[in-house]
């Protein structure tokens, strides 16, 4: 059985004044330097590259296996999580949305709607089209539900629609963003490929970061194939993975697993929860064990050594708790 972990940052911040996303801050460095000693002394820790060979020599996996894994492309994947994987030997692959590395200066959008909404000093906002009463902002609590109400419809309408709310959403909240809001934000393609040398694998999380069965079949074709090839052009070496953004279904589909498969990638990745059984694997929804900020070691080390176990109890809990409110 193999376990996929997922992360997205690794950042010291205060999750309580973090002035964007702090949902995807997944560990501290010092808990994240606990997680992988535990990883390293209980796990065999594979590379996707590896798994390909397993996947084309026909040899079963090892029993007790790992990937550690990080979407997005921040860079703190280099200044935090690099040298911690480094010392320890680790390998670890990192999905990147392309357009976003580099010298890019805009913020992934769900970071620029957590910014919008923790600065602007209106009291209440009216969207329409995402809410028909007013969305207040008068206190913290206010502010994180509206985030949380914003990100969830921006998942379910179409991209073109998407971008434009989020184009004018500086405006609708009354605010001026820095013109050096994204520095630092981002990785480089210098440390991209320093970390390539260094053991770490690097797959595509597209081009702009759209959910993919949001957009029409040129813009699918773009995001899946020309990821491929940028990073391919800047590291030199065949990109054998791609991670679906938001990958829950209905997010991503068969169509964009057909696209992926005729792309030339080897594995697709989700964003499901779960083990990965090797008799039962769909090597194009390839589930992950989610790590987040709140969990305890012992939550953590339980999600790895029973990870059946643990997502039939975190199933039973949601479906309780989705019963009580309904």
């Amino acid at each position: 059985m193999l376990r996929v972990l997922a992360y997205h940052r690794v950042l010291d911040d205060d999750p309580e004044t973090f002035p964007f996303d702090e949902a995807l801050i997944s560990a501290s460095s010092e808990v994240f330097q606990q997680q992988m000693e535990f990883v390293r002394r209980n796990f065999e820790v594979l590379s996707f590259e590896d798994l390909e060979h397993c996947q084309r020599e026909g040899r079963p996996w090892p029993k007790r296996s790992v990937i550690i894994t990080f979407d997005d492309g921040y860079r703190d994947n280099y200044t935090h999580a690099f040298p911690i994987l480094k010392a320890l030997k680790l390998p670890a692959a990192i999905f990147i949305s392309t357009s976003y590395m580099g010298d890019c200066t805009k913020l992934f959008w769900w970071d620029l709607v957590a910014y919008c909404f923790k600065h602007t000093k209106r009291s209440e906002v009216e969207f329409p089209q995402v809410h028909h009463q007013p969305l207040p902002l008068t206190s913290a609590r206010d502010r994180h539900r509206a985030i949380l109400r914003i990100l969830r419809w921006a998942k379910q309408v179409p991209d073109e629609v998407k971008n434009q709310f989020i184009d004018q959403l500086a405006a609708s909240l009354e605010i001026e963003l820095p013109s050096d809001i994204a520095a630092g934000m981002h990785l480089t393609w210098e440390q991209i490929k320093e970390m390539a040398d260094g053991g770490i694998e690097f797959g595509s999380h597209t081009v702009t970061h759209p959910i993919l069965a949001n957009v029409n079949e040129a813009q699918l074709e773009t995001e899946i194939c020309e990821s491929k090839k940028i990073i391919e052009q800047h590291l030199g070496k065949e990109v054998l993975v791609i991670s679906y953004p938001d990958g829950r279904k209905p997010h991503y589909n068969e169509q964009v697993q057909q696209l992926a498969k005729a792309a030339g990638f080897h594995f697709g990745i989700a964003y499901e929860e779960g083990p990965v059984s090797e008799k039962k694997c769909d090597y194009f929804a390839m589930p992950r064990i989610h790590v987040e900020q709140d969990q305890t070691m012992s939550l953590f080390r339980a999600n790895l050594m029973f990870p059946k176990i643990m997502m039939m109890r975190k199933n039973n809990i949601q479906h309780h708790r989705s019963e009580l409110h309904s």
